[in-house]
């Protein structure tokens, strides 16, 4: 009997997953993008937290928002927020029908990294200063 090319799908060593894709931006922005909703997920408890230790008096606003580390916390939840919102906005374009074709969706994730990149620092000088 001759062999025959099966079209079953084959499970990838991490490795190789990670080698073949590290070099398309368009699977670099769907994978932050689900790491960015898995940190928000995580952080939302905390946010809240503090929000409620925050709001008690003046004097409790002011000893939890001096604190360097909560502020960095606050700053990676803002950060993972803007994140999570383009690349959002970018996915649902992409199911509108837009940015299907790889040259079109590599522009689309760089434009998106670069807005991204930018509301980022933009809050970390917001929350941090």
């Amino acid at each position: 009997m001759p062999a025959v090319k099966s079209n079953r799908p084959i499970n990838l060593p991490l490795s190789q997953v990670i080698s073949v894709n590290a070099k398309s931006p368009i699977a670099i922005a769907s994978i932050l993008h689900r790491i960015s909703g898995i940190i928000l997920f995580l952080l939302i408890p905390v946010i809240l937290w503090l929000l409620q230790r925050s709001l008690a008096s003046p004097e409790s606003f002011a000893t939890v928002f001096d604190n360097v580390l909560i502020r960095f916390i606050a700053w990676i939840f803002v950060a993972s927020v803007a994140y999570h919102f383009v690349m959002g906005i970018k996915h649902l374009l992409a199911d509108m029908g837009m940015n299907e074709e790889l040259k079109s969706g590599r522009t689309a994730a760089v434009i998106s990294f670069v807005i991204a990149a930018i509301l980022i620092l933009a809050s970390f000088v917001w929350v941090m200063f």
